[in-house]
């Protein structure tokens, strides 16, 4: 094809690159961090875990949004893998804009803007019947004591 350009004297005719998902963890660490990433999609099930612990403190810091999905064997579907651990969006058709921005502001609402009260109710606080009993019996014991001070 190029030939035929050249031949009919017309030079080369740049070709735009085709919009591609970005994977890895080093190539979506620099999209981020040039904000270039629209999107990044993390995998849960990565190990070592520390591979891609940093990614989300990152995105939030660099404002992009970012999820968790179930399964870096469906992200390895998108890029045509076996695995891959994360997903950047970068560049996306005309035609999908509007569908990526109503993922975007899906994901951000859902998750990224929720960050505080997601990381405050993980795990850790509850106690067994035993221990919530005692405290129970202390705290009981406290208020009558309070109210015979008071009396």
């Amino acid at each position: 094809m190029i030939l035929l350009y050249k031949a009919a004297g017309k030079g080369d005719v740049p070709t735009k690159r085709p919009p591609v998902l970005r994977a890895g963890v080093n190539t979506v660490t620099t999209l981020v961090e040039s904000k270039k990433a629209q999107l990044v999609v993390i995998a849960h099930d990565v190990d070592p875990i520390e591979l891609v612990v940093f990614l989300p403190a990152l995105c939030r810091k660099m404002g992009v949004p970012y999820c968790i999905v179930k399964g870096k064997a469906r992200l390895g579907k998108l890029v045509h893998r076996k695995t891959c651990t994360c997903v950047a969006f970068t560049q996306t058709n005309p035609e999908d804009k509007a569908a990526l921005a109503k993922l975007v502001e899906a994901i951000k609402t859902n998750y990224n803007d929720r960050y505080e009260e997601i990381r405050r109710h993980w795990g850790g606080n509850v106690l067994g019947h035993k221990s919530t009993a005692r405290i129970a019996k202390i705290e009981k014991a406290k208020a009558k004591e309070l109210a015979t001070k008071l009396g």
